[in-house]
This record gives structure tokens, sequence and C-alpha cells, in this order.
């Protein structure tokens, strides 16, 4: 039915069901789409016939959706809403939009990415300002419920209320250890954990979702109390990428801020034959609100870019 649908239906037929689902009635449906019973009724049948499924149940009294039906107007509706939004944003493209755009951002997602993203959507919404402000998990999620942003941009561990909020998956992270190109074990094929943790650590602040992670490894294989003396914590990335340079500390970070690392010389990213933490990296709006033009161009650029290739 995918690829009958795919080819065949109209947008006319989909009015058709959307409108005559809510009236019930094909007078006042005639009416509303400016067409007569008997043509509706040649309308209707010829979907059905296309679609090889009755969608409405007809008796001389009354109309009544069926399963298929009900089905089908729901999608029709989502459809034609997306369209009216699709003609909104067109219409306001064309007469300039201004404004801004209130993005909270968690340090670890990709800020390659975000500049990417935002420079597109600045080609197509040019007068609109984006603004952005890093913070730790807990407050972004405030944030994002409160409406002191407009799209919170974030790893998908966190507990969120889905009656509230709406996620969309952008691209799957994944984790990697650096250390500096001349400590000990940058020259090393593989690594193993107890090694790993028996060295000092940069550890990300106890509300990341890699820092429990780092705790289970290194009470699992450190071998000594007094190393975790060794050790510091910070949330700051320039920090960070200093006391791996400067004190011979691993640090873990997100792939992508490791690719870069690398590609810049600073780093060497170890083998440790797994990844200490993966999963979605997703952007968060408010549900039932309608997201302001210049928020879904840059949902929508963030979105492509994130596709593979």
């Amino acid at each position: 039915m995918t690829s009958t649908l795919q080819r065949s239906i109209s947008l006319r037929q989909l009015r058709l069901v959307a409108v005559l689902g809510r009236e019930l009635n094909l007078s006042r449906t005639a009416q509303r789409l400016h067409t007569t019973q008997p043509a509706l009724s040649r309308s209707l049948a010829q979907l059905e016939s296309l679609l090889e499924t009755r969608l409405f149940d007809r008796t001389t009294k009354r109309i009544s959706l069926t399963a298929a039906g009900a089905s089908l107007l729901q999608h029709a509706d989502r459809i034609l809403a997306e369209l009216e939004l699709a003609q909104q944003e067109l219409v306001g493209i064309r007469g300039g939009i201004s404004g801004e755009v209130r993005i909270g951002l968690l340090p670890t997602f990709s800020a390659d990415l975000l500049a990417q993203a935002i420079a597109r959507a600045r080609g197509i919404v040019p007068d609109v300002l984006f603004v952005v402000q890093v913070l730790p998990l807990a407050p972004l999620y405030d944030a994002l419920l409160s409406g002191r942003v407009d799209l919170m941009l974030s790893h998908a561990e966190l507990n969120v209320d889905l009656n509230r909020v709406e996620v969309d998956e952008l691209y799957e992270e994944h984790s990697r250890v650096l250390v500096a190109r001349d400590h000990p074990l940058a020259r090393r094929r593989k690594v193993r954990l107890p090694e790993l943790a028996n060295q000092p650590w940069v550890l990300p602040p106890p509300d990341t979702p890699l820092r429990p992670k780092i705790d289970r490894l290194l009470s699992v294989h450190r071998h000594a109390a007094p190393t975790a003396a060794r050790d510091v914590q910070t949330d700051s990335m320039p920090l960070a990428l200093g006391l791996m340079q400067h004190a011979q500390m691993l640090w873990a970070v997100a792939a992508r801020y490791a690719e870069g690392f690398e590609r810049a010389g600073s780093a060497r990213a170890l083998d440790i034959g797994a990844d200490l933490l993966s999963g979605p990296m997703c952007a968060f709006r408010l549900r039932g609100e309608p997201a302001k033009v210049p928020t879904r161009v840059l949902l929508g650029c963030l979105t492509d870019l994130s596709r593979p290739g």
C-alpha cells in the first residue's frame, strides 16, 4: 500500500478524508470542498478502490470511520498540517523573517555540526539572530521547559517528559580516550582497561553520562587509592585539553571532538577495544507549541547535515 500511496494518492483525496472524517456528513463535506455530493461519492469510491480497503461505513442514516479510515485520517491531518507550515515558511522567507532563535547546547554536542547548520540557516533566514548558550544538562533542560531556549541540543541519556517534549534524533555519538602525543600509551597499538585505570584522569562532572562509565572503570581496575588524588574534575574543555597535554593525563571526550584534536596534532586517541559511551545526540523542543519558522529552518539544517554521506 505504501508504494501505491506514494504513486497515486492526491492532496485532493487527502483533503476529502480529512474533511469527511471530521464532518461524517456528505452534504456538509461537499459544501466545504466546493463540490457536489455525487462527485464526492465518486471520488471516495475511487480512493477506496485505489487503496483496496473501505475507509468509511455508509448507511442511509449515518457515516462512520473504519479502522483504516481512522488511520489514514491521522496521516492526512499531519501531511496537510506540514504543507500549511511549509506555506507559512515560504511566505515568511519571501517577506523577510527577523527575530531570534535561542539554542541551548550541551558541551559535548558537536560544535562543528551546529556551526555548519547555523551557516546554512543564515543563508535561508539572514535577518535572524542565533543565540547559543552552553549549559550543564539540568539547567539546560530547565531552560527548555521554561521557554528560555527554543531548541535544546543534547544526548538522549536523560529523563524527559514526552508529554511536554518532542525529540528528534540527529546522530550517533561515541567516546574516545585521548592522551598527549608524547604520552607512553600513545605508542601502544592497544591498551587494556587496567592500564587505563591506573593513569591520572581528567574527569567530567558527576551529572554527565560519561562520568559513571569512568567511575566504574576506575573502581574495578584501579589498584591503589592514592592515584585518585592525581585526578582532576572539570567541565572546561580548554582546561581538560591543557591538562592532557601538560600533565600527561587521560581524557575521555566525544568522538567528533577527538577527531578534531587528532587532526590538529594535539592528541592521540587510544584503541581500548570498545567505547566507554555511545548513544544518540538529539534536538529537543516543546511539544504542542508551533515552532517559529527560523527554529524549523535550523532544525531542518541540523537534520540534513546529520545524515550519513
